[in-house]
């Protein structure tokens, strides 16, 4: 049974690495991708026991992949610290270790998705929960999704700036992966804490919708304002990270009923924070 537990989690990883690797050499194969989000559906669906929905922690994964990874070239010119003269003399070599990376967290995905769906259906069968394991689960989960909308903004962002698409494509991207994000965070947050013993206010808690939208449409202004910025896609894709994790903290923390004035100001001190090391290290350049 565990030789079975650990292939259903090897396979798809593998398969993923194979699908991206194909997607970048033959010039982004739309079937490879195609595959690629067939995999990462079937995969969430498949190891979390036929439940929807983990399929959008995995599907967010996996396009924030494929958006960075067709901008990588342009980030493979940047000054990485002297990185790419030790390790990246190989043409394209940048590419693969990022698609070798990708892969390894998909296969972290699949054991988050794992440890906190089966804990949570230990809970639904009142069975005995191990709170370590669903608390592991919930932070991989938490984790990955923090990685996607990072990959997701700074991939949208830099095919704006790069291929010069259209920006209301770019900023409905960001704002439909920063929904969807909030929506699956706040999902699991109130399945974890039912499964903990913990006492949510039903109607504060069951308003998924109205959050995700709310946090989503804020994340669109923030965009919005760093369009004007001369800035890279990766200075603002770390930017959007930043405020969304800083968001994310103060609604998890209302949710949970542990909401107070010290959240706001520690998590938009840390947001003020690194705004200031940003504007301070970042060259800046008028386009």
């Amino acid at each position: 049974m565990k030789l079975i537990k650990y292939l259903k989690i090897i396979i798809p990883s593998f398969i993923f690495f194979a699908m991206m690797e194909i997607f970048f050499e033959n010039s982004s194969s739309f079937d490879s991708l195609i595959v690629l989000l067939l995999l990462s559906t079937l995969s969430a669906f498949w190891i979390t026991k036929y439940k929807f929905l983990p399929i959008i922690l995995s599907l967010l994964f996996s396009s924030g992949s494929i958006l960075f990874l067709l901008i990588l070239g342009d980030v493979s010119k940047l000054s990485l610290l002297g990185f790419e003269r030790l390790f990246l003399q190989q043409e394209n070599a940048l590419q693969h270790l990022y698609i070798i990376a990708s892969s390894i967290i998909f296969a972290f995905s699949l054991i988050g998705l794992e440890r906190f769906f089966l804990q949570q259906e230990k809970w639904l069968e009142q069975r005995e929960v191990k709170i370590n394991i669903l608390d592991s689960g919930f932070n991989l989960n938490q984790t990955i999704i923090l990685i996607s909308v990072f990959l997701i903004s700074s991939g949208a962002y830099g095919i704006y700036i790069i291929l010069d698409f259209p920006a209301w494509i770019i900023m409905l991207t960001i704002f439909l992966s920063i929904f969807f994000s909030t929506l699956y965070l706040t999902k699991i947050n109130f399945i974890k804490s039912k499964a903990s013993g913990i006492h949510l206010d039903s109607a504060k808690n069951k308003t998924f919708n109205l959050y995700s939208f709310l946090l989503g449409f804020i994340m669109l202004e923030l965009i919005w304002a760093l369009s004007f910025w001369p800035a890279n896609h990766l200075v603002v894709g770390s930017i959007i990270l930043s405020a969304y994790y800083c968001f994310w903290n103060i609604l998890k923390s209302y949710l949970r009923n542990n909401f107070s004035k010290n959240t706001v100001i520690l998590n938009l001190s840390f947001f003020i924070l690194f705004i200031g090391l940003i504007v301070f290290i970042q060259y800046w350049q008028i386009r």
